[in-house]
């Protein structure tokens, strides 16, 4: 079989992908052209095709793989097994069969119903193994097994903070964060799992039903836990309109005040309660723009957002997939930003006056559009536009176009992917870039991947890329706009301060991603400039003399003298008046920023 590669600079500079992911992403037919991009369309047929041959079980353990497999194995061919585990501390088995009609075969041969007064049956991709009737069965020993256990345990923050102190530059650290952190194999096969489950149940109801994940899930930013945004589309084909076919199917109009899909997406809601396994809570916002149903998949622990026919979404994530997909260092530059915003309070899990991800997300790929010495590794969306063909045309029904590119093998070569930078010169240049950008009177747009003059007052102006006349980051307050000005000057002065080489504890995007509360328990625990913490043997002897000797002299190596404490005070006077002299410059509309510079600064001199 023929490898495409992402980019030869990908294969070269960075880790490789999980064995099965790349057995998904980069394996061709011999048939097929080799090619150096694939489409989002390609990746979301593939996933859907997976999910239909695809059975979750739960079990009673890991070690009922063995069990499971060759009962299920005796009818059908089994490519993969892959293992999970939820909050509940519940074992669940994905098994990807070979073809759907394996797994049909599987559920027509081995699958029943439970007898029970308050069931009515349902069928699902999501069953229980239960046990065997007169004890464990003994099945024939084979060479199969799982292909992952655990697979959606996400790492903790103590194990990967030591990870990235360990490693041995700052873009290693960038992409270990990024490798740790992001959607695994496993997640995905889940989430599209979710959204198949939905599409059984309701297509008994309604024609061509298609559930689509799309947001982070599938643009290639998203991270390990993040919430599944689900999109339920009804389209009627040209073939189900054929005009030559005279029996018409008898349907029914909607009569009456409300949007109709708001009455469907209020019967969706209770197909959810009364016949989705696994769902729960399940919370109704009919009354928006686009009808959002939320709810959350106990099975899969994920939180799900369900909407009709917000098309424009799904197009917004194949353009972030498809600029995302041009360069190997777009997603973890993305992830690194994100973290650090996050790890400073830019961002929140609750909506309000604060910047989201997305915006931010945008913010990155501006940034990536500049040209540097004459280079520059993103084009702009206009040249996307400018390149599409008729197979590219997408209308959405709101009339909205979202015609782009969709073959990226068919742009210039010289169009992206032209600078050498590392991730830590680019993650340094992205804070440098925003903490001389005026705000005050340029919007950020990646259509033309220009500064383009505000046309309103709104503090912080990012254009939408499909809807340009929107402003996604209208919501963000002036006052977390000048937060954000302060905290990339804050994250450019400390990725400045560690070109020295000299590692601490928040050394690198450490510093930058650890959250601040974490960092000053950590500076109180410190004893002068030692960067030690205080142990308690420290206070006594261990070589056999008196406590009291040991206690002295241990002491003695902790107390600074005069001259050390005269200089560390001079230090720290002219670090004091540097800091003075830059807050000068800044001029705020209230004393709520203006303290919240302060504790700033105050925190970057202990």
């Amino acid at each position: 079989m023929s490898v495409i590669f992402q980019t030869v600079k990908f294969c070269l500079n960075r880790k490789s992908y999980n064995t099965s992911y790349c057995k998904y992403l980069f394996f061709r037919n011999q048939s097929d052209t080799p090619k150096k991009f694939i489409s989002f369309d390609e990746v979301v047929a593939q996933r859907k095709a997976e999910a239909r041959r695809s059975l979750v079980v739960q079990v009673h353990s890991e070690s009922s793989f063995n069990e499971l497999y060759g009962y299920c194995s005796k009818y059908a061919t089994i490519n993969d097994v892959h293992h999970y585990k939820n909050s509940n501390d519940e074992h669940f088995m994905l098994i990807e069969f070979n073809t759907e009609d394996n797994m049909k075969e599987v559920l027509s041969t081995c699958s029943a119903h439970q007898k029970d007064i308050d069931v009515m049956a349902v069928k699902s991709p999501f069953l229980w193994f239960r046990a065997a009737p007169g004890g464990k069965q003994r099945f024939p020993s084979n060479n199969k097994m799982l292909a992952i256990t655990n697979g959606t345990a996400q790492v903790e923050d103590d194990v990967l903070f030591e990870e990235l102190l360990n490693c041995e530059t700052v873009s290693q650290q960038i992409q270990m964060l990024y490798d740790r952190t992001k959607l695994n194999d496993m997640d995905v096969r889940l989430r599209y799992m979710v959204a198949r489950q939905i599409e059984v149940v309701i297509n008994s109801l309604y024609a061509n039903i298609a559930i689509q994940p799309f947001g982070s899930s599938v643009n290639g930013f998203g991270k390990m836990g993040c919430d599944l945004d689900l999109v339920l589309t009804n389209s009627v084909t040209q073939e189900m309109m054929d005009q030559n076919r005279r029996l018409v199917y008898q349907e029914r109009k909607y009569e009456g005040g409300r949007s109709p899909w708001q009455r469907h997406m209020e019967l969706v809601a209770s197909l959810l309660e009364l016949r989705i396994p696994g769902a729960a809570r399940v919370t109704r916002i009919l009354n928006a723009r686009v009808p959002i149903v939320k709810y959350s998949h106990e099975i899969s622990d994920l939180e799900c957002d369900l909407c009709y026919n917000n098309m424009s979404g799904v197009y917004m994530s194949e353009l972030l997939w498809q600029l995302g997909s041009l360069d190997p260092r777009v997603r973890p530059l993305t992830v690194a930003v994100r973290r650090w915003a996050r790890a400073t309070a830019l961002t929140t899990p609750h909506p309000g006056r604060w910047i989201t991800n997305f915006p931010l997300t945008l913010l990155v790929l501006f940034f990536l559009q500049q040209p540097r010495q004459g280079s520059r590794i993103l084009p702009n969306l206009k040249l996307l536009v400018d390149m599409a063909g008729k197979e590219d045309i997408r209308i959405t029904e709101e009339n909205l176009n979202c015609t782009f590119l969709r073959d990226l093998n068919k742009l210039p070569a010289d169009s992206y992917g032209q600078s050498d930078d590392d991730l830590q010169t680019l993650l340094y240049h992205f804070f440098e870039f925003y903490a001389q950008f005026n705000f005050q009177d340029k919007a950020i747009s990646i259509n033309e991947g220009v500064a383009l003059r505000k046309p309103n007052g709104q503090p912080l102006y990012i254009v939408n890329p499909l809807e340009p006349a929107l402003n996604v980051s209208r919501n963000v307050s002036y006052e977390e706009c000048e937060r954000l000005k302060t905290e990339v000057r804050n994250a450019a002065w400390h990725l400045e301060s560690i070109l020295d080489g000299k590692k601490t504890e928040d050394w690198g995007i450490l510093g930058l991603i650890e959250r601040r509360s974490s960092r000053d328990l950590k500076k109180i625990l410190r004893v002068g400039n030692t960067h030690r913490l205080v142990s308690v043997k420290d206070l006594f002897a261990d070589d056999g003399t008196s406590p009291e000797a040991g206690f002295k002299s241990k002491m003695q190596k902790l107390v600074k003298t005069d001259k050390e404490i005269e200089d560390s005070v001079k230090e720290m006077k002219e670090e004091a008046k540097e800091v003075k002299e830059k807050e000068r410059r800044l001029k705020f509309k209230n004393t709520q920023v203006a303290k919240e510079v302060y504790r700033i600064r105050r925190n970057k001199l202990l």
